[in-house]
């Protein structure tokens, strides 16, 4: 699978090791043309795993939404049918579906990133810095499309495709009040994760505060602070991304049942 992937490209990356990288005259390493290639598709695919697990997870939370939704009495627990079943499902039968769009997304982040890189270069800069932000509005757009387009691949079992055209007809009949309800609860999680990283990072300056001595405090508090705080913003992040999955699941269980 994926980890054998990455073993792969590790293995090229190092046995390309010793002559992808030449000396210029001015003692400046410069990767060569093949090492370039090489160090894109590890890249990509490295980006491309992070997207797949990150729309496994998505497509498992939508499919355990979907089963408490339909059928309450199979979702009741953490160790039901529900999880497993929708894990199963989204490991094997949409596998290709998460795959595919994930792809596209890590394609073109790859190509945002190898122009962005690539801007440092005077000739057609202007043009460059266009692409680039043509690029990243795609970029984005591609992202919230798949962003639905899972929720269906969890809640119905579609292919990408059909789960495309789902996402299609929903906008279509609901309009904009999918996206505004999508964005307000988007903006509530991102103040609560914000609060948690926040309230973490002061626990951590508690703790750095009575741990050392009063000579070497003020140094070892700001660095506390920067700890805790990014931890609790990650952890908090991973867990209102699970929120945020199973709250569009349910917007999108409602629309669906609203159209019958």
């Amino acid at each position: 699978g994926f980890a054998g992937l990455m073993q792969l490209d590790v293995m090229f990356v190092s046995s390309s090791a010793s002559w992808n990288v030449e000396k210029s005259s001015q003692d400046e390493t410069d990767l060569s043309t093949v090492g370039s290639v090489v160090v894109f598709f590890f890249m990509l695919s490295f980006y491309w795993t992070h997207q797949v697990l990150r729309n496994i997870v998505r497509a498992t939370v939508s499919g355990v939404v979907g089963t408490w939704w339909f059928s309450p009495l199979e979702a009741t627990s953490f160790c039901s049918t529900a999880v497993s079943g929708s894990f199963i499902r989204s490991t094997t039968y949409s596998f290709g579906s998460i795959c595919f769009g994930s792809l596209i997304v890590a394609v073109l982040h790859m190509v945002r990133n190898s122009l962005r890189s690539a801007q440092n270069n005077r000739n057609l800069g202007l043009v460059r810095c266009i692409v680039v932000c043509i690029m990243t509005y795609i970029e984005r757009l591609v992202e919230y499309f798949n962003k639905w387009a899972y929720i269906y691949v969890g809640l119905y079992g579609y292919g990408y495709v059909d789960a495309g055209k789902k996402v299609i007809s929903l906008f279509k009949t609901r309009g904009w009040q999918t996206i505004i309800a999508d964005n307000l609860v988007n903006r509530l999680l991102g103040i609560m994760s914000l609060t948690i990283g926040l309230l973490t990072g002061v626990c951590t300056l508690f703790a750095a505060f009575l741990v050392e001595e009063f000579e070497s405090k003020q140094g070892w508090m700001g660095i506390g602070f920067g700890v805790g705080f990014f931890i609790g913003i990650i952890l908090s992040g991973m867990f209102m991304g699970l929120v945020s999955s199973a709250v569009d699941g349910i917007i999108v269980c409602y629309a669906e049942v609203s159209l019958i």
